[in-house]
């Protein structure tokens, strides 16, 4: 593997490697990865990100949702070959859910089989996720998304949807009743879902996601991307996708914990384990590099980028 840096400001230099002469990881060609850059995102921790992916998978398609508010998506969409889309709503929640909405739009104009939707403090460490995913999918038709779903990377308890259910309940009973006409439409989607076996707050977490190409055609299909009721109920972006995918007829399920050999190590807001024991145990998609007991960002990248490197 040969490195190429690039310098594409004054204080950051990136390593990118989008060469692989020995072709050792030819993954990438059933996968789209969907990124929102945010306006407080770094930008070499964005790109090493993205570094990650073309190194595990370098003939994946990358679209970028640009809310970084300085076209950040925009230089690095030059240097990684990456599709860009610029944000149309700014901030997270139903923000949020409309300007993936329109990656989801954008992914849907070229074939794919899973789309992988990542923060950017996600990243990959193996190349083994698609074909993990692809063959979940085939095993189950009506499975729409894989990730941290019920259960969380220790498999003890089950990961807390209270704060979902209060926004839903708070939207019906107090909200909705302004907007009668949207209500009905929000109501209708609920309904489905529940015929289908949705709980209140029923998501897979965004941080990390995996979606079959059938369950986000269908999201398109039906009226379900980029609508502005969504976006108003005052829910998370993974909630809200959570809610329409059961509503179209499919459900959620798990991708990884520390006792399988599936794909996930991923929680909320830091690491669930070290990034030796994530990459001994095989973990090919990780969230979050933020933090990890002691370890910052910087430092927890670099044990990643380093087992790249000597890979």
């Amino acid at each position: 593997m040969r490195f190429l840096s690039v310098a594409i400001s004054s204080n950051l230099t990136l390593s990118l490697m989008p060469i692989d002469p020995d072709g050792k990881y030819g993954v990438g060609g059933d996968t789209v990865f969907v990124i929102p850059i945010g306006p407080n995102c770094e930008a070499d921790f964005v790109a090493d990100t993205i570094e990650s992916i073309r190194y595990f998978a370098p003939i994946a398609r990358i679209i970028v949702v640009d809310d970084s508010r300085r076209g950040l998506g925009l230089e690095l969409g030059e240097l990684y070959n990456l599709t860009v889309q610029k944000a149309r709503a700014r901030g997270l929640f139903g923000s949020l859910y409309l300007n993936l909405s329109d990656a989801f739009r954008e992914a849907l104009t070229q074939p794919f089989r899973i789309l992988v939707r990542m923060d950017t403090d996600a990243l990959i460490s193996g190349s083994d996720f698609e074909a993990k995913a692809i063959e979940r999918f085939d095993s189950d038709p009506r499975l729409g998304s894989l990730g941290s779903f019920r259960i969380g990377y220790d498999s003890v308890g089950i990961r807390s949807a209270r704060w979902a259910k209060r926004q839903i309940v708070i939207y019906f009973s107090v909200r909705a009743w302004s907007r009668p006409r949207a209500a009905k439409f929000i109501l209708g989607i609920l309904l489905r879902a529940r015929g289908s076996g949705y709980r209140l707050g029923d998501s897979v977490m965004g941080g990390a996601a995996v979606y079959r190409y059938d369950a986000v055609a269908a999201l398109e299909k039906n009226g379900l991307l980029g609508r502005s009721e969504l976006a108003a109920i005052g829910l998370q972006e993974d909630y809200i996708f959570g809610l329409c995918l059961f509503s179209v007829g499919y459900h959620l399920g798990e991708f990884g914990n520390r006792f399988d050999d599936l794909p996930m190590g991923v929680n909320w807001k830091s690491l669930p384990a070290s990034p030796k024991e994530l990459m001994e145990r095989g973990k090919s998609i990780i969230h979050s590099t933020k933090n990890f007991e002691m370890m910052d960002e910087q430092s927890i990248r670099s044990e990643f980028r380093s087992a790249r490197r000597n890979g």
